[in-house]
């Protein structure tokens, strides 16, 4: 579902303490998507810091049965900046490849959190003027919402954010998880904290169709501190059901600063 979608691109992205005692740089991670038995998907998360630059990118791409039916990719682009410790989108690119269709949509953040967008978001002018509308100064893209959720304290399970994908503004709001087991050959074994998060369409296409909210379970694990003194907290297990298929998105790397990947300790 379009809900299922852009909450993995989202992720396309805690009280405990940090798992790394320096300050980070760059943190990376590749997630597969299994339905059932299957691999359908592959998620891939890169991002670094710079003083107050931040800049991430995000691939997208079918594996398996999946792209034997309809082979489906995606590459996101984002960069921002931290203002008083807060992450502000400046620029995102999103393209997008379905079997031979290509779509590219741009979107630019200007003084006073103007939102520009190339190409428009829907081509009725009503449906435009209801997405321009909910295109708020607290809206971000995909990308830099998963880093403030990843930033918003000690515990991001009280968050909420507004993403603008390039078609749909929709909501995300997190609450306290009632627990998330990591799978057995999920590359993160540490401590994580266990969140809910609910989607709900503001506009574009899903709140046209009148699509209904939708809940999953999502994981966060710390991976390290930012010079800014913030705690990092990344997803590393995302679960639930599209169209009555289960599905669990769960990390198969989790790198910091070039290692291999990320080591915590165990919690007794």
């Amino acid at each position: 579902s379009a809900s299922a979608a852009a909450l993995l691109s989202c992720l396309f992205m805690l009280s405990a303490p940090a798992a790394a005692a320096d300050t980070i740089n760059d943190v990376s991670a590749s997630y597969n998507v299994d339905v059932g038995p299957m691999t359908m998907m592959v998620i891939r998360f890169g991002a670094s810091f710079s003083g107050d630059a931040v800049r991430a990118q995000a691939t997208i791409k079918s594996k398996g049965i999946s792209a034997v039916f309809s082979e489906y990719s995606a590459r996101a682009e984002g960069e921002g900046r931290l203002d008083g410790g807060a992450i502000q989108p400046a620029v995102f690119k999103l393209s997008r490849e379905r079997d031979d269709r290509k779509k590219r949509t741009t979107i630019q953040w200007g003084d006073g959190g103007t939102v520009s967008m190339d190409p428009p978001a829907h081509k009725k002018p009503e449906v435009q003027a209801r997405v321009e509308n909910a295109l708020t100064a607290d809206v971000s893209d995909p990308i830099t919402a998963i880093l403030r959720t990843g930033t918003a304290g000690d515990n991001p399970c009280n968050s909420a954010q507004k993403v603008f994908d390039g078609r749909d503004v929709f909501e995300l709001s997190f609450s306290e998880g009632n627990g998330n087991k990591l799978k057995s050959d999920a590359a993160y074994r540490g401590p994580v904290k266990n969140c809910q998060v609910r989607w709900h369409a503001i506009a574009g296409r899903s709140a046209e169709k009148g699509e209904p909210d939708e809940v999953y379970d999502v994981s966060f694990a710390p991976v390290g501190t930012l010079v800014s003194g913030q705690t990092l907290w990344f997803p590393v297990s995302l679960t639930g059901s599209v169209k009555g298929l289960d599905f669990e998105a769960y990390v198969t790397k989790l790198g910091v600063d070039g290692g291999q990947q990320v080591e915590a300790p165990a919690q007794n």
